[in-house]
């Protein structure tokens, strides 16, 4: 590149006091967008990756204290100067012929070049890719770099200091030619320009970050300590002045319960691990993940995962409680054996013979330890039924004999059943509340004894029996009309956090429709279309357009739902995107070879936002029309829900008050009144029968 060109790129003029070294030396070279592929793209709105990826550098250049300060607890403002993030570090640091050398070529396998895996200081390195140094292009648009080698530059026999900075609009604008680097210094530390590093190391800056909201500061600690198994006293990491430590998690269960079991696994390797359960569901939304997590060379190879095991596990619902740790180095053996981790390194390559044996390995994994974990849940709920809530105990003894079997044998069919202890507690009171109940008693004693030839009396107790699930059921109804509002207030106040919307509608899917109230969600099929499109932990500007997914399996029927917030208006192209996640994932479904594996026969997508775009009418209605994508505003969605609802419920408050109104046979019984003592009362409910016959007939 001429000169002329590069200073009319340049935006501060260089001090090179460095014999012999010519500032047009100093250029990024790569080939047409590699930088927005593997900077920009790869990382965007991902600052615990992209942050990890410079932590990585510092651990290969031997640094013992790293520090990292930036702005957290408070949203980022691209147009404040003051906003930026500084990993600084004690390391080698680079010479000039380093910085132009290694650190400016992208792509560069150092291992492959210098014929070693191993840092000076006998470290195993972690950079391999050679475009970690990309990473912060993720979440900002310039890095600055200021690097200072621990040994005299020959040149001048003193320390020297190479300061210079890459900005994200020249690397654009570069093409084939090699893209510019803007210089700000080269030479002795001691006649640096104020701001100048002086010790040994390497100092990054990423400045114009890119906007975004607020991160919060305790998870952010989380999230980073989640990504090194090396955080100690010979790797010691601060953000912003406080020592980042190993996240402790609280364990009801562990195998093994100390330390880490070994393995093998045919093929691939030697790996340890450990595997556990918490005493409570993760709260997703506070980023407490649950999953495995695999790491390489002391770094996260793989987030979060649960190897794609499939439904019908025995114990699935400890999912929601698991976590675990797997080392496994065979994942990036050497300089001659393969790398299995994705260029992200946040990854393993799952589609390669290894990667398939090594899920294979983790499913038996996890689902021998959900059976265990569902056994020894079992076995407490057991316990807290005699230990921890005598009161019940004490309740089902006051019972009638008769009763009282009823009530054990219940007890004993919910030992085995997936759920919370506070759960099954609400279940059981409320089952003895209906045993209790003299009324419901009554009836079921009477329809036990009445001949099935006396059609009038069966007809009446039937009748009362109707009163009594109508009441039951005016409870449910009042239940689902509260979710109903609370989901309105959600969309009204365009609710912030993530995964609040996505999360009531879990636990309420008959909210979209009344026919998938008893279905569960599909978790395997989020996480397929997370993978494939790279939605995960996506964020934009305002996190409008943000969509939460959650699927669920009616008959042979998958519905994948795509969630979009607040005043979002869904455009044609959202419908069409909605459609290709429908695509792809009937794709995977026919692809599945295991006989065993859960499949469905169709497939459906639908989309929920403020309203649809004029433009996406005609769309809509042809991929209705087909049955491959829906549509649906939150008002409408809401107000079909009341409908609904108020109309059942009008229903079942006559149906109870009709009932009420008609008989007073549960007194009668209680009172100790046979069927033959009292001619008028008999009478009576024989006139009671007849008018209910003509009512159901009319």
């Amino acid at each position: 590149m001429a000169k002329s060109k590069r200073t009319q790129l340049a935006r501060e003029t260089p001090r090179v006091l460095l014999p012999g070294r010519d500032p047009d030396e100093l250029v990024l070279t790569f080939a047409g967008n590699i930088v927005k592929h593997l900077g920009v793209q790869m990382y965007a709105g991902r600052p615990v990756p992209a942050i990890a990826e410079l932590i990585s550098n510092a651990w290969d250049a031997d640094a013992t204290d790293v520090a990292v300060r930036m702005p957290l607890n408070e949203g980022w403002d691209s147009s404040d100067q003051n906003h930026s993030i500084e990993v600084s570090d004690d390391g080698n640091g680079m010479t000039w012929d380093m910085v132009r050398d290694a650190y400016l070529d992208v792509g560069r396998d150092r291992r492959e070049v210098d014929h070693t895996d191993k840092s000076p200081g006998g470290r195993l390195l972690q950079g391999r890719k050679g475009v970690g140094k990309l990473a912060g292009f993720g979440i900002a648009d310039i890095v600055e770099v200021q690097t200072v080698c621990k040994d005299p530059d020959p040149g001048v026999r003193k320390k020297t200091l190479i300061w210079f900075k890459l900005d994200l609009t020249d690397l654009k604008k570069a093409k084939r030619d090699p893209a510019p680097v803007n210089l700000i210094y080269a030479g002795p530390v001691q006649q640096a320009p104020t701001g100048g590093r002086r010790r040994n190391g390497t100092t990054v800056t990423l400045r114009r970050l890119h906007q975004r909201r607020a991160l919060n500061a305790d998870r952010f600690h989380q999230s980073m300590a989640q990504r090194f198994l090396l955080i100690g006293p010979k790797f010691r990491l601060r953000i912003n002045g406080a020592r980042l430590k190993e996240d402790k998690i609280k364990l009801q269960w562990r195998w093994p319960k100390k330390n880490w079991g070994t393995d093998n696994i045919t093929g691939c390797g030697p790996i340890t691990y450990w595997i556990g359960f918490t005493w409570e569901p993760r709260k997703q939304n506070e980023g407490d993940l649950s999953g495995i997590l695999i790491y390489t060379r002391g770094k996260i190879s793989q987030e979060a995962t649960f190897f794609e095991i499939s439904g019908g596990v025995h114990g699935q619902h400890g999912l929601r409680y698991l976590v675990g740790m797997i080392k496994a180095e065979w994942l990036d053996a050497g300089i001659e054996a393969p790398d299995l981790i994705a260029t992200h390194r946040g990854s393993i390559a799952w589609e390669s013979p290894q990667g398939m044996a090594f899920q294979e390995w983790g499913q038996r994994l996890l689902k021998k330890h959900l059976t265990e974990w569902a056994k020894l849940r079992t076995e407490l709920r057991v316990k807290q039924i005699k230990d921890v809530r005598p009161e019940f105990m004490a309740r089902i003894e006051q019972l009638a004999p008769s009763y009282k079997k009823v009530a054990l044998r219940f007890v004993d069919k919910f030992k085995s059943v997936e759920m919370e202890p506070q759960e099954f507690e609400d279940i059981l009171s409320w089952f003895l509340d209906a045993l209790e109940n003299a009324t419901l008693r009554s009836i079921l004693q009477k329809l036990r004894d009445t001949d099935i030839t006396d059609l009038e009396q069966l007809d009446e107790l039937l009748s009362k029996m109707e009163v009594r699930t109508a009441v039951t059921l005016l409870q449910v109804i009042d239940s689902n009309l509260a979710a109903i509002e609370a989901l309105e207030r959600m969309h009204h106040k365009d609710a912030k956090e993530r995964g609040v919307i996505s999360k009531h509608l879990e636990s309420n899917p008959w909210l979209i429709d009344p026919t998938w109230m008893l279905n569960k969600a599909e978790a395997r099929v989020s996480t397929w279309i997370w993978k494939e499109f790279g939605l995960k932990g996506k964020r934009r500007a305002g996190d409008a357009d943000r969509a939460d997914f959650f699927c669920v399996a009616v008959g042979g029927t998958l519905h994948i739902v795509e969630i979009k917030r607040g005043a979002f208006t869904a455009k044609a192209k959202d419908i069409l995107q909605a459609e290709k996640y429908r695509k792809y994932v009937t794709k995977r479904f026919s692809e599945l070879t295991d006989p065993k594996a859960i499949k469905y026969g169709s497939v459906q997508s639908h989309l929920i936002a403020a309203e649809l775009h004029d433009d996406a009418e005609s769309v809509k209605q042809s991929f209705a029309d087909k049955g491959w994508v829906f549509f649906t505003t939150w008002d409408d969605l809401i107000e079909r829900a009341k409908q609904s609802h108020r109309q059942f419920r009008d229903i079942l408050e006559k149906r109870a008050a009709d009932g009420t109104e008609s008989s007073n046979l549960g007194d009668s019984v209680d009172n100790g009144e046979s069927r033959s003592s009292g001619g008028r009362k008999k009478s009576a409910r024989k006139k009671s029968v007849r008018k209910k016959r003509v009512r159901r007939k009319k």
